[in-house]
């Protein structure tokens, strides 16, 4: 897209870092919003240090840019979280107003989901989000969708995002303790939910082209592989390394789930799935099952 801007705050993140790649390789100028002093090595990207809460540092970030991908959440420190995803977002979205873009993406989270009584999980099904940052996130979309942008808007929700850098459960197999292993035992059965960041960058950029009108919310999932499950990762992965599996035999799902609900008063069942149909009936093909996320991840991290 020769002369086109897009801003992605959040730019270093896991996801976001994934975005400029795929929008430097389309062609796009980027404009990354970063709270820390950063350099970027790709003369196609400009970093630009400010806080999302910073008018002015906004206003910088947001000229001229014709799309805008916002990563940027706090998901450890509690204190932090309102300020980042909800005023952040109110603060972004005031700005966005403003700006010539014709595009809006709010990267959010399966998470807002938290409890259900449903065995899919679609866009339909109703959020009940119960800890600090579901709830929050969950605020971030809220008021993404009333903001009334005269632009093409999506939000995605992610399940389990994944990389060589943040391998998520692989590390189950990757470290290999017997802390490790027993929790394969306990929740061997229960469905896994990883999606490889580079899909999750895929869909953004998906939405981006495809123009859709108006505000569309979309699960990024692929629980309708077979192997998006904790044991058959570990038993892959292992085989990956070389190592020898001796773990057959796992709980049945329900324990898990029992255990989940007396110490967390409510969380899915570990065979509730979330559904991708919605984004696939708009013509999206996900690169990656959970066998390519684990021969990638394992050669990036020098297998």
């Amino acid at each position: 897209m020769k002369n086109s801007i897009a801003a992605v705050t959040g730019g270093f993140g896991l996801v976001g870092s994934q975005i400029v790649e795929e929008l430097v390789c389309a062609g796009w100028q980027v404009k990354i919003l970063s709270r820390i002093k950063r350099v970027s090595s790709s003369q196609n990207v400009t970093v630009i240090q400010s806080d999302l809460n910073d008018p002015v540092g906004l206003k910088i970030l947001l000229e001229g840019v014709d799309a805008i991908f916002h990563c940027a959440a706090e998901l450890i420190d509690e204190k932090k979280m309102y300020l980042t995803n909800v005023k952040g977002t109110r603060t972004l979205l005031d700005a966005t107003a403003q700006t010539r873009a014709s595009f809006f993406c709010l990267i959010s989270s399966a998470g807002v989901i938290s409890s259900s009584v449903d065995n899919l999980i679609t866009e339909e099904t109703d959020c009940n989000p119960k800890n600090t940052y579901e709830k929050t996130k969950y605020k971030s979309e809220l008021l993404v969708k009333n903001a009334n942008l005269n632009m093409s808007v999506c939000i995605l929700r992610p399940t389990n995002v994944v990389s060589s850098l943040r391998p998520g459960v692989l590390m189950l197999p990757i470290l290999n303790g017997w802390k490790e292993k027993l929790k394969v035992k306990i929740k061997g059965q229960e469905l896994a939910h990883i999606v490889y960041a580079k899909d999750v960058a895929r869909v953004a950029m998906f939405c981006l082209n495809k123009k859709i009108i108006g505000v569309n919310v979309f699960f990024i999932s692929i629980d309708d592989d077979k192997n998006n499950n904790i044991l058959d990762i570990y038993k892959e992965y292992i085989g990956l390394l070389n190592k020898k599996n001796r773990i057959n035999r796992t709980l049945p799902v329900f324990i898990p789930f029992i255990l989940r609900k007396l110490f967390r008063r409510g969380d899915l069942h570990g065979k509730v799935a979330f559904s991708n149909k919605k984004l696939k009936k708009f013509g999206f093909e996900f690169k990656y099952s959970v066998q390519d996320i684990l021969r990638e991840i394992h050669k990036k991290r020098g297998g």
